[in-house]
């Protein structure tokens, strides 16, 4: 059984949007230092890491992050940190992730 762990990127402590332009979505949510490929599929930017897809949709909340297959959780975990950093260096604000189903 495939399993799915999903967390949510959004800016910490308050209500604002963290936009990312649809041409900056491949830099700014690729994670750096990653062996990372871009993959079809649903999300507004797709990757595949160490044989997983990882899918990445924007919602009113933040940026939601999937990841659909067999990662251990603290690999997992590292991924969307770096990803996170990436976001805050590129908006310019601070953003925070948690956990919302493993």
């Amino acid at each position: 059984m495939q399993e799915t762990r999903s967390y949510l990127i959004g800016p910490e402590g308050g209500p604002e949007w963290i936009p990312i332009h649809t041409r900056d979505l491949a830099r700014v949510l690729t994670p750096e230092g990653w062996e990372a490929s871009l993959v079809d599929g649903w999300g507004d930017h797709r990757i595949r890491v160490r044989d997983v897809d990882v899918s990445f949709s924007a919602e009113d909340v933040g940026w939601q992050v999937s990841i659909e297959g067999d990662l251990p959780a603290n690999v997992a975990d590292d991924l969307v940190d770096v990803v996170t950093r990436q976001i805050t260096a590129h908006a310019g604000l601070s953003a925070v992730w948690v956990l919302l189903s493993e």
